[in-house]
């Protein structure tokens, strides 16, 4: 059942933020940056000091749900806030797929035969990372007349251990905390700093145990040092593993490739590497690669200390792919995508990535003859979000379906055997956790490949699926 948050907790938390950053002076021109008014008017100096919270709440009253949570993010890339960036996380990312208190409970109670929460790291460290100082450490001295849980958490799990672990935990509001940060405090228990190998291993198993009812998982999704590092993920849904050889942005000739360690997948482009770009580092732990990932990646392997130039030399090699493709669909994708979302987003746009390799056959189908190959070696794009959702992209034109005819080249037939090779490799991209989208080559008829530019149509056709793909994956 999907959370519902108040606005009015949204206002005071971006009021919060504000006020506990800024000088009175300067709020007004903070106001302005981040969005919430265009301007600042001589009176405005005089109401801040009045009150700065007021000055700021006021001004977000009349905002739509859409407007306060664009201003949000604004607020939280200049200022830091937990209660803001909870109330964000529950009402975008979060809101939609809960875990339920009883799982949590369940969960909590699959924590307790562990010797120690955080293996060697200090317990109230961790404590007061996940679930917030003020939570842990609050009215040190005494003051308000009650003792901080900082000193309980001393006398029962330090100096006594007679507190069990889902005791603790359940003082420090795992079962009311945002989700954000209950998967945080899971992935913390299942960091290679806080365990390893076969314990690491056993506790994901019974966490899992807990997790599925809800249809969520903790996988390895990535690694650090050799070790696994986890994450917590829609269990019916999104890619597990680390990503490996990721090619992309082909503009010819295949490459050729070869493995050099078989075992780890290791490979090697040994002909045609100009022809494609590899993205070589790990992604983030949240599994996700955005523009400024790929842009950094971009910068440092050219030499590049000029943002705004990395970021033109990038999206222009990206869009000389999408061009030699000559395919009206895969331009108006990528071209729509980017003018719509790329202002929009700004550092959080995830990358749609062209003309990907996800298999490469080392043998062309003469050297196989009627041997079968795979049906697909590229994909048209792909996203990569957030807890290992890959989202595949495919535009089809006459030849996924069809073959010309033998006498007349313009003449294309449709051909069940081609149709059913396209299915069955759907298939297998699903099952191995992708999500799969295909456009047909009509819904993009006033696409002109020779002026490059895109229709109403076709812009309207892209910015309805994105608009719908990037909320339901918390994005938007």
């Amino acid at each position: 059942m999907a959370v519902v948050i108040p606005l009015e907790r949204l206002r005071d938390h971006i009021a919060e933020a504000i006020a506990a950053s800024v000088k009175a002076y300067n709020v007004p021109a903070a106001c302005v940056r981040v969005g919430i008014q265009e301007s600042v008017e001589e009176s405005d100096g005089t109401e801040a000091f009045g009150s700065k919270r007021m000055y700021v709440k006021s001004r977000l009253l009349s905002l739509s749900r859409a407007d306060l949570l664009r201003i949000a993010e604004a607020v939280l890339l200049e200022y830091a806030s937990e209660d803001l960036s909870d109330t964000v996380s529950e009402m975008t990312r979060h809101a939609e797929h809960r875990i339920s208190e009883l799982v949590r409970r369940d969960v909590l109670k699959a924590i307790n035969p562990l010797s120690q929460l955080f293996g060697e790291i200090p317990l109230l460290d961790s404590l007061s990372e996940i679930f917030g100082t003020s939570i842990i450490r609050d009215d040190p001295g005494g003051i308000l007349g009650r003792e901080s849980l900082e000193r309980q958490v001393v006398q029962h799990c330090i100096r006594n251990d007679d507190w069990p672990h889902d005791e603790l935990l359940t003082r420090c509001g795992a079962l009311t905390c945002s989700q954000a940060r209950f998967f945080s405090l899971l992935e913390r228990l299942l960091h290679p700093m806080t365990r390893r190998d076969a314990e690491q291993r056993e506790l994901a198993d019974r966490v899992n145990q807990s997790l599925k009812r809800d249809g969520f998982a903790v996988r390895q999704i990535g690694t650090e040092s050799g070790y696994a590092i986890y994450g917590v993920v829609r269990s019916q849904s999104g890619v597990a593993g680390e990503m490996k050889n990721l090619i992309f942005a082909s503009i010819g000739e295949k490459p050729q490739l070869v493995f050099r360690d078989a075992v780890n997948n290791d490979v090697e482009i040994v002909k045609n590497a100009d022809k494609v770009l590899v993205f070589d580092r790990p992604l983030p732990n949240s599994g996700m690669l955005l523009w400024q990932d790929l842009q950094d990646w971009w910068a440092e392997a050219h030499g590049l200390s000029e943002a705004n130039v990395a970021k033109s030399q990038l999206y222009r090699r990206l869009l000389q792919s999408v061009r030699s493709a000559q395919s009206a669909g895969e331009y108006a994708l990528f071209y729509c995508y980017y003018e719509r979302y790329g202002a929009l987003l700004g550092p959080k746009l995830p990358v749609l990535i062209p003309q990907v390799y996800l298999h490469y056959d080392p043998y062309t189908r003469r050297e196989r003859g009627d041997e079968q190959v795979l049906a697909r070696q590229r994909m048209d794009f792909l996203l990569m979000l957030d807890q290992g959702a890959r989202i595949v992209l495919e535009v089809d034109g006459r030849h996924h379906y069809a073959v010309q005819d033998s006498t007349d080249r313009d003449l294309y037939i449709a051909n069940a055997k081609r149709y059913a090779e396209m299915a069955t490799e759907d298939r297998r991209l699903k099952l191995a956790g992708y999500e799969v989208y295909r456009f047909g080559g009509q819904e993009f008829m006033d696409v002109d490949l020779l002026s490059w530019t895109v229709g109403p149509n076709a812009q309207q056709v892209v910015a309805a699926f994105f608009d719908r793909l990037l909320k339901r994956h918390g994005v938007l």
